[in-house]
C-alpha cells in the first residue's frame, strides 16, 4: 500500500487478524454519492448508510480493496470507521 493511505496500519492489522472487511466512512463530493456508491459496490463493498445532505457513505469494504476506494472519482476522504477489535494493543 502507498503511504497515501492514512489508515494503512489498521488495514494491515485487519488483514493479519483475518477480517474479511473493514468499515469505512467515506466523504463524497457534492452530488456524487450515487456514482461513488456504484463504484464501491463494484469493488465488493456493502454500502450500509448514505447521507447526500452531508456527503458521506458508510460501507463494509473488502480489506484487500480498501486502497481502491481512495481512487474513486468523487471521493474526498476515506477513514476506517471504528476499532476492528476490542483487544488491548500488545506491547
Amino acid at each position: 500500500m502507498s503511504s497515501a493511505v492514512p489508515d494503512k496500519n489498521r488495514i494491515e492489522q485487519a488483514k493479519r487478524d483475518g477480517h474479511p472487511t473493514v468499515p469505512l466512512m467515506i466523504s463524497v463530493q457534492p452530488g456524487r454519492d450515487e456514482e461513488v456508491e456504484r463504484a464501491l459496490v463494484a469493488l465488493g463493498a456493502a454500502v450500509e448508510a448514505r447521507d447526500p445532505r452531508i456527503g458521506y457513505l458508510r460501507a463494509e469494504m473488502p480489506v484487500d480493496k480498501v486502497e481502491d476506494a481512495y481512487q474513486i472519482t468523487g471521493v474526498s476522504k476515506v477513514d476506517v470507521d471504528e476499532p476492528l477489535s476490542n483487544r488491548l494493543p500488545e506491547p
